[in-house]
């Protein structure tokens, strides 16, 4: 009869493999992860100036641009009612945002002095003028 040789591998040694299968695929999922944050942050700082919005104010209060140039509002402060970014005018008006971080860009598109203000804090308002490009 025939000798059977045992296979080496253990049950030690199967969950050390199954382990280093995990934990090769964490590394995959993490450098993945991490190629995105990248992405992100990437074109997240290719866009203009940033305005930040709380309560009490819009900083800066005053902003000078350039038709083209996109503003990104940024929300600081957690707000359960959210806020909402208007201009008198009527002509931006941005989604709610409730959390701090959440924000939202808009691109301004047409020479003029706009004057916007968060929907429920009338008086946290700022002045964008927008001229032509030279």
């Amino acid at each position: 009869m025939p000798r059977v040789h045992h296979c080496w591998i253990g049950r030690s040694h199967v969950r050390a493999f199954g382990r280093l299968r995990a934990f090769s695929q964490s590394r995959v999922f993490a450098l993945a992860l991490l190629a995105i944050f990248i992405g992100v942050a990437g074109t997240a700082s290719a866009h203009g100036p940033t305005i930040a919005v709380s309560h009490e104010e819009l900083k800066p209060a005053l902003l000078n641009l350039f038709i083209g140039t996109t503003v990104h509002f940024n929300n600081s402060v957690e707000m359960p009612s959210r806020h909402v970014i208007v201009d008198k005018a009527g002509t931006l008006e941005s989604p709610p945002l409730m959390m701090p971080g959440d924000g939202w860009h808009y691109t301004f598109e047409k020479e003029g002095a706009f004057e916007i203000y968060i929907k429920q804090h009338p008086n946290a308002k700022a002045r964008i003028v927008v001229v032509p490009k030279r």
